[in-house]
């Protein structure tokens, strides 16, 4: 299970946003995003797949138009303030481009695409 301090160390080595993808079941009603992100848009060293699932309230702001950066990306653990379903916060501290709840949240450190 991942932590939000070692969440939080995973998403310190990457800040521009390669893909945003989300989803929605229409069955469960469930919601969930994946982030990618890379630490270079040139020339990348190291990529970071967030997975966020149970998504609830999510806000983006200042996506599009070049380089999307979330540069201070930050997980908290919320689930001792017993809100339905809910167990993480994940917002960019910086300058709020993107901010969500979520039942689970993990992140992992990928290859870079060739």
């Amino acid at each position: 299970m991942s932590t939000p301090a070692s969440i939080n160390a995973d998403l310190a080595i990457a800040t521009i946003v390669k893909r945003m993808e989300f989803t929605s079941d229409v069955r469960t009603g469930r919601c969930s995003l994946v982030l990618e992100l890379l630490d270079d848009d040139r020339r990348p060293t190291a990529r970071v797949v967030a997975e966020a699932h149970g998504v609830a309230e999510l806000s983006t702001l200042g996506f599009g138009g070049g380089v999307t950066q979330v540069l201070c990306l930050r997980a908290r653990d919320v689930s001792d303030q017993q809100h339905d379903r809910v167990r993480f916060v994940l917002e960019d501290l910086e300058n709020g481009a993107l901010s969500l709840k979520c039942e689970e949240l993990a992140t992992t450190r990928a290859p870079v695409d060739g």
